[in-house]
């Protein structure tokens, strides 16, 4: 089995949101460092696995009884899910609902402590979970899709303590090249629904901002979750 292992990479100086702990790193809750291989081209990519898979997506949402701020915990839910670790995002979620207060949290708490009770022989420490922020997120995300892994991107709202985790299964660039569009499903939509949105890169900024469903949000950093 792969480590369990979070690689910090290009890093660069609400609606029904929710929050996450901003005040730990990665490697808090994770050792572990290395290098990340991109190897999808993004320009002119199409990038959709749940077509191409012809598998349904993973969408768990939230039902509003003590779970406002759970985003994360139905994100993790929903990669788990869509990567064959758990059969259904929705009994996942309800897992994570028992043992998680609804409260804002990490996504690696709620990886941690899925794999190391709920996955048969198989620890946090044998799984790769991969982390990226900066000018690179693109990159990231349309490789981590190609090859098969769940994807979580956080969210944030501009000079506002407030975030939202999403489950990313596709990427285009063939038609817009400058305004990559990301296809996810969101928690906080009641309904199980694949939806989209473009992004734009700033330069003064260096992000990556979000110009259609969630427009003025930006992306903070993805993770990717490998299949077993």
């Amino acid at each position: 089995m792969q480590k369990f292992t979070v690689i910090l990479v290009c890093l660069l100086p609400l609606l029904t949101a929710c929050s996450g702990d901003e005040n730990r790193d990665a490697d808090d809750a994770i050792p572990g460092a290395g290098a990340e291989d991109y190897t999808v081209p993004v320009d002119g990519a199409d990038v959709n696995m749940w077509l191409e898979w012809n598998v349904p997506f993973a969408d768990a949402n939230k039902t509003g009884i003590d779970d406002s701020q759970l985003c994360w915990a139905a994100a993790v839910a929903n990669i788990v899910t869509w990567t064959g670790w758990a059969v259904d995002e929705n009994s996942t979620f309800d897992v994570f609902k028992g043992h998680f207060e609804n409260n804002p949290g990490y996504v690696y708490d709620a990886l941690r402590f899925y794999f190391n009770q709920f996955v048969p022989e198989v620890s946090a420490d044998m799984v790769t979970v991969r982390e990226c922020r900066g000018p690179l997120l693109v990159d990231f995300i349309a490789s981590a899709l190609y090859a098969g892994k769940g994807v979580i991107i956080k969210i944030e709202y501009p000079n506002h303590a407030i975030g939202h985790f999403l489950t990313v299964y596709g990427y285009r660039t063939s038609d817009q090249p400058d305004n990559p569009v990301l296809f996810f499903t969101d928690s906080d939509d009641h309904q199980r629904q694949m939806r989209q949105t473009a992004l734009l890169w700033n330069d003064a900024a260096k992000r990556w901002e979000i110009k259609g469903l969630y427009a003025d949000w930006y992306l903070e950093y993805a993770v990717s979750l490998a299949r077993p």
